[in-house]
């Protein structure tokens, strides 16, 4: 006893003094930092979660570098599992994606609630860039993250089958989304599948794990500061599930009764071909070709007033935007064959009761020209992707009349296949003045069945006045769209002189104008 009253005294006098309760205050700090932070006593908190993406770091599978140059906003539809933080965003970038690149997040009705510029690009590959502000991702929200390309250039893989490389982060089938315009515009369209390589830059956040009770030593660390729930921006919204779109097949049925095929346009029956031995460029004036089989390639126009009826022309038949002539065809059959080529065109021409096929375009009416009761379809297939083929193609002072119109060349990897029945692009001028009056259009016929005149980035995109869409038809088809996308796009309800009237789905429903 008396050792250890000793003891005691002694320890009591030692930590009396001043240096030696110093050194002491300084090994219990250690001692608290070193639970706090190892070994069964360590906490887990949300400030130590690290930043997740949706499709990794890995060049992209199966990617297709789209030519398209038009200015177009791509992106990923995603659904939150966890509460969390967006703090940036990427994309993959392909070594012919020229321009500037800026960012968004969107919430799943259009709202921005970020923006990010790619200021440091390299050539190719991931881009990232942080966004202006961090923004809080309620768990079961679904949002978009999309940049917009104003070349386009972007890059794709169709049929996308992967899945979400994150625990927090989910995508449906029909993830990838994209939306042309001038501007950046929020993306609701998807086509086959695709994913364009658009990712999210996220962290997770969950409360503080309580620390277990240790046995040794009696000291239980306590956080400085409670754990904190992130309060949501808006509340728990549950996603809407994107529904796949099925693929678009070319129709196998006739068109619809009442309008043009091959029973009612072309060579009547029981007509007599002899072959044709004229010029294949007619120079004189009021040449009439009747009942003939043309074997010119390509039969020139270069004089007024030419008439072609009852004949079947292996080619096409051209007139020039000199003004020099001027051509009328009827009752006739052209075939361009496999091959890229146009079966009616440019200028000052009309045709009646005409079956086209074969070609990438079956009707070019630059200027000044009508198409009535006539069937249009077959086009070629194209393996090189340039072409991109159409039914008609309409300028200015077009009258597309009483005809079925399609365009059903099959689509071949990675990015050959048809843009519409009709077009009307501004490319090269104005697009306007041109009556588009009870027409079946036919399903499978391109991203859209129709363009109206007023397509965004085009040189000639602004000025389009004047047209006027009356009594037409479009089939639904496998999809209820007619095209992949649907029905029409890029026709201007407030342009001058622009009509839309009594349009109608094949099922008698209306069919409303797209801008």
């Amino acid at each position: 006893m008396h050792h250890h009253g000793n003891s005691a005294s002694h320890f009591a006098s030692t930590i009396s003094n001043s240096s030696q309760r110093s050194r002491i205050a300084v090994a219990l700090a250690i001692l608290l930092a070193l639970l706090a932070t190892a070994g069964p006593w360590a906490l887990s908190p949300a400030s130590a979660a690290t930043a997740g993406t949706i499709l990794g770091t890995s060049t992209p599978a199966g990617l297709i570098q789209h030519k398209d140059s038009s200015g177009v906003e791509v992106g990923t539809r995603f659904t939150a599992r966890s509460d969390g933080e967006a703090s940036g965003m990427r994309f993959w970038k392909g070594e012919n994606a020229a321009g500037s690149h800026t960012g968004t997040l969107w919430s799943s009705n259009g709202t921005k609630l970020a923006g990010a510029t790619f200021s440091s690009e390299t050539g190719s590959g991931w881009q990232k860039a942080d966004f202006d502000k961090k923004v809080k991702l309620t768990a079961g929200t679904t949002y978009v993250v999309s940049y917009y390309a104003t070349k386009g250039r972007y890059a794709a893989t169709q049929n996308y089958t992967g899945k979400s490389l994150s625990s927090d982060l989910s995508i449906a089938a029909g993830a990838g989304v994209f939306k042309y315009g001038s501007t950046t515009r929020f993306p609701t369209e998807t086509y086959k599948n695709s994913m364009y390589w658009v990712d999210v830059v996220f962290t997770a956040t969950s409360a503080a794990t309580p620390a277990p009770t240790p046995t040794t030593p009696p000291v239980t660390p306590t956080p400085t500061t409670p754990p904190v729930t992130p309060t949501p921006t808006t509340p728990p919204v549950t996603p809407t599930p994107t529904p796949t779109t099925p693929p678009v097949t070319p129709p196998t049925t006739p068109p619809a009764a009442g309008f043009p095929s091959a029973a009612n346009t072309g060579v009547p029956s029981g007509t007599a071909l002899t072959d044709y031995t004229g010029p294949c460029r007619i120079t004189t004036a009021g040449t009439v070709i009747d009942a003939k089989r043309v074997n010119c390639g390509t039969l020139t126009i270069a004089a007024n007033g030419v008439q072609i009826t009852r004949s079947v022309i292996n080619g096409g038949v051209y007139n020039d935007d000199s003004g020099s002539g001027s051509f009328a065809i009827s009752d006739s059959q052209i075939d361009v064959g496999n091959k890229a080529g146009t079966g009616i065109g440019d200028v000052n021409f009309t045709a009646t009761r005409v079956h086209i096929t074969g070609g990438n375009r079956s009707v070019n009416c630059y200027r000044d020209c009508t198409l009535a009761a006539s069937y249009v379809h077959g086009q070629f297939r194209d393996s090189t992707g340039v072409f991109h083929e159409s039914g008609v193609r309409m300028g200015s002072g077009s009258v597309i009349r009483g005809n079925t119109i399609a365009c059903d060349a099959p689509d071949v990897a990675p990015d050959a296949g048809c843009s519409a029945a009709l077009t009307g692009y501004g490319d090269f001028a104005v697009v306007q003045n041109n009556i588009i009056d009870g027409n079946l259009f036919v399903a499978g016929s391109g991203g859209y069945c129709t363009y109206g005149g007023s397509t965004p980035g085009k040189p000639y995109s602004n000025g389009t006045r004047d047209i006027r869409f009356t009594n037409n038809v479009w089939q639904r088809g496998s999809n209820g769209k007619c095209g992949s996308y649907g029905p029409i796009t890029s026709f201007d309800t407030n342009a001058p002189g622009n009509v839309w009237s009594n349009n109608k789905w094949d099922d008698g429903t209306a069919v409303a104008a797209a801008n």
